[in-house]
């Protein structure tokens, strides 16, 4: 696990590489890789990692280089697949001076060139130089879980793991996108390609970015295959799944340091440790976290798997201090970011980091095995699509003529939403609308679904699965850029490795073909989960819940987070900035407080961005 950066001149005939730079673009990720680090330049090329060292503690020091020294890789990740990659390597006749997983990439390339990616099974962002032919492959993950930003200043390709890496290149613009702003405030997230800068992209996921010839191309490598009926029974069905999901968990289980499990309590992390504790010859290390409020503790469920499996189980009850670590969210997530379980995520990695360097994780099965009661409630739509139709137009007009304050006003408004639209976003755009001020929205031509409907490879029209269009949405952009965003930046703030079962590829493949009638059924949720794993798991961690695990947000803005909210809303700063309709701001504010509505998802988009506004301009280069 690392953190990278590089640069490289997209100018044929220069050779003046800023290594030293690259040195300042990597100090600022220490926090990603504590432990090591590497820097290399070769003509127009100066890249280097942080490295948090996981395997070959002694051998693992990037850049990688194959035998001949012309090609180089820095990466950050793990190859979980790399030691059957190494051996068929080795048949092949290549060399090997190192045990780590990173070297597996530099042979790949030699044989199948920019398909190389095609042959890795792990989380990974990388950068590969070939100096005989002066290409620079940038290529992330197939799911997306280690993150890659661009940018192209002065005739120069500018990479790194964070935005912040970025950042440090003096000549990068500031100017932020009003585009993105829009999608937050719709979504809680920026979704990729963009960022909040203007002239800062996110390489999307199973992408590869190609700079060769002056010029620059990103390609994807990989897609979710369409649905297709499974040729098997659900018997077959659950039989290959366990199979698929032991293997994705014993490869994930491969460490030179110690190594751990998050228990939520929820299906997915106690599947994860009951598959785990199956293949460990030791006790499993187990950590779970909530709030010192019992309306939404998980506890008793977790404990019942720790104590299933006899796990050394660490728990950690908090009232966190949501105030204090606002700042700290934004200097790690460097843009605003609005998903308020960041906070226990932060604090879960800061306990797990006490005592390991890895942690698994549950993270994918949601979206996977339509574990969301979003899904439940979308497939009830589709079901009502009749009904919608008549009702629809009726909705929209009384919309119209209701007071912005009445309540139900939303809810006449998404009867006429089609079902992509109200899935995507529901009324939060609506909210959006509302507060961000007419001159940001003047600059405003595309909606979310204009942002997110072209990007995806396959049209929602072309599914018969009636649950796999929304999964497959959430797959390409909530999973990456919202959830799998806030694990990688909590875990890395505390220098902690996380990795997910539920991400492999494999899984995520097999898991498409399975019919929406084997994941949902009725208002039970991850069914053929349940029914492939119930012996393995305690009787009340399979029954239905009325809530999941959940940060007490709309309660938090009432009370501890009040200040901070009063404060944001007569902030100079944030009124300046003109991009917010005040009035509208504050009377969201006045109608979370009595309780007329519950505007927390925006009101915490607001805080959130307000505390970025602070941060951007704290470290705005002085003029001097």
């Amino acid at each position: 696990m690392c953190g990278i950066a590089g640069i490289l001149s997209l100018a044929s005939n220069s050779d003046t590489a800023n290594l030293d730079l690259v040195r300042q673009m990597c100090d600022q990720i220490i926090h990603r890789g504590p432990d090591d680090d590497g820097y290399f330049a070769d003509g127009p090329l100066a890249f280097g990692m942080r490295r948090l060292s996981i395997i070959d503690l002694a051998g693992g020091t990037q850049p990688i280089f194959n035998e001949d020294g012309q090609i180089s890789v820095v990466f950050n990740g793990e190859i979980y697949n790399f030691e059957e990659l190494r051996a068929d390597l080795q048949k092949r006749g290549h060399r090997f001076s190192t045990n780590t997983d990173t070297e597996v990439i530099v042979h790949l390339y030699e044989d199948y060139g920019v398909d190389f990616a095609d042959k890795l099974d792990g989380m990974f962002a990388i950068a590969l130089w070939d100096a005989r032919t002066q290409r620079l492959v940038l290529t992330r993950d197939r799911l997306g879980v280690k993150p890659l930003y661009y940018a192209v200043i002065d005739g120069l390709l500018v990479f790194g793991s964070e935005i912040k890496c970025l950042l440090a290149h003096p000549g990068l613009s500031r100017c932020v996108d009003p585009q993105a702003i829009y999608d937050y405030f719709c979504l809680g997230y920026i979704p990729q390609p963009r960022s909040i800068y203007r002239d800062v992209r996110k390489l999307p996921p199973a992408h590869r970015l190609i700079a060769e010839n002056d010029r620059i191309r990103t390609e994807r490598y990989w897609s979710i295959p369409e649905p297709e009926p499974l040729m098997v029974n659900p018997q077959e069905a659950m039989e290959k799944l366990r199979e698929l999901l032991i293997d994705a968990t014993r490869i994930r289980m491969i460490s030179d340091v110690p190594l751990g499990a998050f228990l939520s309590g929820g299906i997915d992390s106690s599947i994860t440790v009951a598959l785990m504790a199956q293949l460990s010859p030791q006790p499993v290390r187990t950590f779970f976290i909530d709030f010192d409020d019992d309306r939404y503790s998980e506890r008793s469920y977790a404990r019942a798997v720790a104590a299933r499996y006899g796990t050394v189980h660490h728990e950690l009850a908090v009232r966190p201090d949501a105030a204090r670590i606002l700042d700290d969210l934004v200097h790690f997530f460097d843009e605003p970011f609005a998903d308020s379980s960041a906070i226990p995520t932060y604090y879960l990695s800061q306990l797990a980091r006490q005592h390991v360097t890895v942690a698994l994780a549950g993270d994918g099965g949601d979206e996977s095995f339509g574990g969301y009661k979003r899904y439940r409630d979308i497939l009830a739509r589709c079901d009502s699509a009749l009904m919608r139709k008549i009702f629809g137009p009726c909705g929209r007009a009384i919309h119209r003529l209701l007071p912005e304050t009445s309540r139900g006003r939303c809810f006449f408004r998404s009867l006429g939403m089609r079902n992509a639209e109200f899935f995507a976003t529901g009324t939060q755009e609506l909210d959006t609308r509302e507060i961000l001020s007419r001159d940001l929205l003047a600059t405003i031509s595309r909606t979310v679904m204009d942002e997110v409907d072209p990007a995806f490879e396959c049209r929602f029209d072309r599914f018969s699965d009636p649950l796999a269009r929304f999964s497959r949405l959430d797959t390409r952009y909530y999973l990456p850029d919202d959830v799998l965003t806030k694990v990688d930046r909590m875990s890395m703030a505390h220098s902690l490795e996380v990795r997910a079962p539920f991400l492999d590829y494999r899984v995520i493949e097999f898991a498409a073909h399975i019919p929406s009638s084997w994941k949902i059924d009725g208002s039970d949720t991850k069914v053929i989960l349940k029914r492939t794993f119930g012996l393995d798991l305690p009787p009340e961690v399979l029954r239905p819940r009325k809530r999941g695990f959940s940060v007490p947000l709309a309660d938090w803005l009432r009370a501890e987070l009040r200040p901070q909210l009063e404060e944001a809303t007569e902030d100079p700063l944030i009124a300046e900035s003109g991009m917010f309709q005040m009035p509208a701001v504050l009377r969201m504010v006045r109608e979370h407080m009595a309780g007329v509505r519950n505007r927390a998802p925006q009101l915490w988009r607001f805080l959130c961005f307000g505390r970025w506004i602070h941060y951007e301009h704290a470290r705005q280069p002085v003029p001097g």
